[in-house]
């Protein structure tokens, strides 16, 4: 699977050379009335994917932030309630001949759950 990888990594790194090599001619990048700039075309493109990139990521960091929050919030909770079991150990009775009758109420057969 390595090799595979490699491979795919390889031909998309001679894919984007070829293309940096065979795209080099001027040109006009207008950045807003009467500010032009003359750049080479792959680097207008390299640069317009950076900018959407980076702007991608920042849509993406608030996101981000909330799941590693929420996260921590419940590890926080896992923690404190690994302590309160830890520290009151009560053992639970089960009889064995009852049934629990909430067990009755599931869904039984290959669509259960769906």
């Amino acid at each position: 699977m390595k090799i595979l990888s490699w491979c795919i990594r390889i031909a998309l790194f001679l894919l984007v050379l070829v293309f940096s090599v065979r795209n080099t001619e001027l040109v006009t990048v207008n950045w807003a009335p009467g500010l032009a700039t003359q750049a080479p075309l792959v680097l207008a493109l390299l640069g317009a994917f950076l900018l959407g990139a980076v702007f991608a990521w920042l849509m993406l960091l608030p996101s981000w932030w909330k799941a590693k929050r929420n996260a921590t919030v419940a590890n926080k909770a896992l923690a404190k309630a690994e302590k309160s079991v830890s520290s009151n150990p009560s053992p639970t009775l089960v009889q064995a001949g009852a049934p629990d009758e909430n067990l009755l109420a599931l869904p039984i057969g290959p669509t259960h759950g769906v």
